[in-house]
């Protein structure tokens, strides 16, 4: 019973949070919601507590734009990467970049380029196809190698790109990795990828000045919701005594090669890119 909860909690979380992340991106929306359910309360009450009533709405709504200020969003977002060790960097046996959409993303595509040209790994893995495809525009352009690059395409959660990790990079004695995402999001991959048995280097790529306060706000409660969510169904270090080679053929079933990654010939022909 136990497992079954996991699993349908696994599966509807994170569309809940983006819909609930996305409603709450509305101050117009958010606001008129408190209002009105401000009028309703006070119309429904009793004369004795509607002064109470005036008082918990004038609260709710304060604190609501609050949180969508700088005052709430810097502290929140540095609480996060306080937890995260800096980059060392040290050489890797691979770079996997983690997806993201819109400008939410920044510059970690040419972050994991720089790496490369560098000489800190040979290996890239991204998720996504489309980010795939995106990078591999860019590799042709820098005249670097796709020889090596992989894209992870059955992916929507940080569980399954970790685990579509482990299943491409853990069957190859792939352990050491250089991991990176944004700021709001690095505690939670980290401690996913740890969990799975890699030996993970961070690498973490701030926000872009476009993303404002309240999207910061937001995605740093989301993460906040995430870690305790993936704290609860076990997806961090020292939950499971497998090792990364087990955790990668018990994957290889769950992401096999043929259908859940793309070389970068493969991205090659989808996109037609010459």
């Amino acid at each position: 019973m136990l497992e079954l909860l996991r699993s349908v909690f696994g599966l509807y979380w994170p569309k809940l949070t983006w819909k609930l992340y996305y409603w709450f991106s509305s101050p117009e929306k958010v606001s008129l919601a408190l209002l009105v359910v401000a009028v309703v309360a006070l119309v429904a009450s009793k004369p004795r507590y509607r002064r109470r009533m005036v008082i918990a709405s004038v609260a709710m709504l304060a604190a609501y734009w609050f949180v969508l200020s700088p005052l709430f969003a810097v502290p929140a977002t540095a609480l996060l990467n306080s937890f995260v060790p800096p980059d060392t960097g040290e050489p890797a046996d691979a770079i996997v970049v983690l997806a993201r959409n819109g400008m939410i993303q920044g510059d970690r595509y040419n972050t994991a380029l720089d790496m490369v040209a560098e000489g800190r790994s040979p290996n890239l893995l991204i998720m996504g196809r489309s980010q795939g495809g995106d990078v591999l525009k860019a590799i042709d352009e820098r005249d670097l190698s796709p020889n090596l690059m992989l894209s992870a395409v059955c992916v929507r959660t940080t569980k399954q790109e970790a685990e579509s990790a482990a299943a491409a990079l853990g069957a190859r004695g792939l352990n050491r990795i250089i991991l990176i995402t944004d700021t709001p999001h690095m505690l939670r991959a980290w401690l996913t990828f740890k969990g799975l048995g890699f030996s993970v280097i961070p690498h973490v790529e701030p926000l872009p000045a476009e993303v404002g306060s309240r999207a910061q706000s937001l995605l740093a409660i989301r993460e906040y919701l995430g870690l305790v969510s993936y704290a609860g169904l076990g997806r961090f270090q020292g939950e499971s005594p497998q090792t990364l080679p087990e955790v990668a053929r018990e994957m290889a079933e769950d992401f096999p090669a043929d259908r859940c990654f793309m070389t970068a010939e493969q991205l090659r022909q989808a996109f037609m890119l010459s």
